[in-house]
This record gives C-alpha cells, sequence and structure tokens, in this order.
C-alpha cells in the first residue's frame, strides 16, 4: 500500500467554490476573520491571558483538551476528503508510522524527556507554521509577495518571535505543562538578543507594509491583505504572552494553545466549505457541518477511550498522535498538497 506515488493519474480539478465571498478575499467575512482567525490581532489573546489571571485555568484547561482533540480530527477529515493517502502516501502513512514507532521506542528505553522536549519544540513550530501558513492564505489571495523583500518579511515577523519565546521558555522553565524536559541554558545576554532581533523583524514587516495595505475586494493589484498584518501582531502577542509569561505561569500556555485550536478548526472548516458546492441555504450549511464534525468526533472519541482505558500503553500512542499531528499539519497545506488534494486554493 505504500508503493511509489502513481504517474498517471492527477486527481480532478475541485468544484466551484460556493460558501465564502466570490473574490476569496476571506475565509467568512472580515470580521469574522478578524476576531476568530486573527484573534483581533492579538486582543483575543490578551483577553484570554486575563481570564487565566482571573479565574484560573481549569475550565481553560478542559476546553484545551476537548478543542485539541477536534483539532487533530480535522486535520485527519481533511486527509480523507482530500485523498491525499493516495497522492502522498509517504508523508500521511509512512512517516506518521515511523514516529508512532520511534515514540514508543524512546519511551519505553527512558528517554521521556527527549520526547517531551520534542514535543515542545515541535509545538512551537507548528503553531507558528500555523500562522504563517493562514497569512500566506491571505496572502495568496492579494495577488502574492509584492516583492521579494515581502517575502522574507513575512517570514522574519512569524519565525523570529517563535524562535525567542521558545529559546526563552526553554531556558527559564522548570518544566513544561508540568513535565521535565531537556533545558536550555542561553544566558541573559542572548536571549535579550533573540528577543530584540524578533521585535525588529516584526516591526520592519509593519512599518514595510503602511500604505501598501488594502484589501482584494478594493484593488485588483497585488497588494497587503490585512488579515496577514493582523496574523503577524497576534503571532508576537501569542508567543510573547504563552511562552515568556508561561515561563513563570506555566497555564499561560493555555493562551496560544485555545486560540491555535480554535483559528485551525476555522480554517480546516472553511477548505471544506470551498471544496463543496452545496450553496449557503441553512440546510446545506448544516449537511456540511455535519460532514466536517464527523472527523473531529471520531478524534475525541478515541482520546476518550485512551483515557477511560487508563492503560500505560497507550501513553506513547497518544503522544506519537500529537507528533504525527505536528508532521501532518506541515504537511497536508502547502502548495504541492493543495495541488495533488485539488482543494481549490
Amino acid at each position: 500500500m505504500l508503493g511509489a506515488r502513481p504517474r498517471s493519474r492527477r486527481p480532478a480539478a475541485a468544484p466551484a467554490a460556493s460558501g465564502p465571498p466570490a473574490s476569496g478575499a476571506w475565509l467568512y467575512s472580515p470580521r469574522a476573520d478578524f476576531w476568530v482567525v486573527a484573534g483581533g490581532g492579538g486582543v483575543l489573546l490578551v483577553v484570554l491571558a486575563l481570564v487565566l489571571q482571573w479565574r484560573g485555568d481549569r475550565e481553560l484547561s478542559a476546553a484545551d483538551v476537548l478543542l485539541g482533540e477536534l483539532h487533530l480530527g480535522a486535520t485527519y477529515g481533511a486527509i480523507v476528503r482530500r485523498r491525499l493517502w493516495r497522492w502522498m502516501p509517504l508523508d500521511v502513512l509512512a512517516i506518521p508510522l515511523a514516529i508512532l514507532a520511534a515514540t514508543y521506542l524512546l519511551m519505553g528505553n527512558g528517554a521521556s524527556l527527549l520526547v517531551t522536549t520534542a514535543v515542545l519544540c515541535l509545538g512551537a513550530w507548528h503553531r507558528g507554521r500555523q500562522n504563517l501558513g493562514i497569512a500566506l492564505h491571505y496572502h495568496r489571495r492579494a495577488g502574492g509577495p509584492a516583492s521579494p523583500l515581502h517575502h522574507w518579511l513575512l517570514r522574519a515577523a512569524f519565525y523570529l518571535p517563535m524562535a525567542a519565546a521558545v529559546a526563552y521558555y526553554a531556558s527559564t522553565a522548570p518544566t513544561h505543562e508540568g513535565d521535565e524536559f531537556h533545558n536550555l541554558s542561553l544566558g541573559p545576554a542572548l536571549l535579550w538578543g533573540l528577543g530584540s532581533a524578533a521585535a525588529i523583524g516584526v516591526l520592519a514587516y509593519l512599518i514595510w507594509t503602511v500604505g501598501r495595505t488594502a484589501s482584494p475586494d478594493e484593488r485588483a493589484t497585488a497588494a497587503v491583505h490585512p488579515c496577514e498584518r493582523w496574523l503577524v501582531l497576534a503571532n508576537a502577542v501569542g508567543f510573547a504572552s504563552a511562552y515568556v509569561l508561561g515561563a513563570w505561569t506555566s497555564s499561560f500556555v493555555l493562551v496560544l494553545a485555545l486560540h491555535h485550536e480554535v483559528q485551525y478548526l476555522c480554517f480546516t472548516y472553511a477548505a471544506a466549505r470551498r471544496a463543496e458546492a452545496l450553496g449557503q441555504a441553512p440546510a446545506a450549511e448544516a449537511r456540511r457541518l455535519v460532514r466536517f464534525a464527523l472527523w473531529p468526533a471520531i478524534g475525541l472519541t478515541s482520546w476518550a477511550f485512551c483515557w477511560w482505558a487508563d492503560l500505560a500503553a497507550l501513553d506513547p500512542f497518544l503522544t506519537a498522535g500529537l507528533l504525527g499531528h505536528y508532521w501532518l499539519d506541515g504537511r497536508i497545506w502547502t502548495a504541492r498538497a493543495r495541488r495533488l488534494g485539488a482543494v481549490g486554493d
């Protein structure tokens, strides 16, 4: 089943989109995209942080577990809907199985700290990469990069805050959500240098985009989509609040995790909505939502079974599922995967 990719077969073109606006400039609408997808440019993340400080993290921890399993199921749903196992068998079958085997091997031989460190680092990369990937969605809708400088500034504005926040967290937090990991020992001077580089990267991007921001609904030529800028701000605020504050109070990691999960569910639903020609009537929307919810529900049910069984042998399985999810999310939304899966993006 894991043979070479067929050379003579190509996926058919996706059906005409009917869900989003005709221009495709927004996933839902300017207001919904601003608050839900981009977290209000970081404002929603600040509010979540204040709620954590005021109410504690018990309720948000439960929400994180539930949304995280729905998030994982949405990834499987996207793979099944687009039949990516036919076009990318190495990416969506072979490598996740290898991750599963490696996780059992490491955790069964006393290398749990290494696995936890991998979860920390890959989880941060996964969240930063998701923010960049959604920004690139808007980037394409606005006509692509306005210049080569735009291409590089956008990536620096996402990756530099991620790297700086993880370096700070890994050097100062005693545990990661209660689990020990291989800490870094970076000195204050280096941490300040990384933080300064991140701030400079974000400011350089924001300054360069002044006067270049316009919705594709308003301008036909290449421009900077406003949601792209909002996502840059939300990414910077998110990593600062969840990873820098999280080094002192581990529950602050939930700030980034919760928005990340809601954001991904909204994005994957919008992708499914775009690929189906069911119209926008309430009955059609309900049918679409039921189909979309199938795999997230399966993911949540499987987690509930593992939790109920309470078998130590299932712990590596759940951890491998998380690491495999990080891998899959980094592969199934690339330009190649969109082309092979005929998402219609």
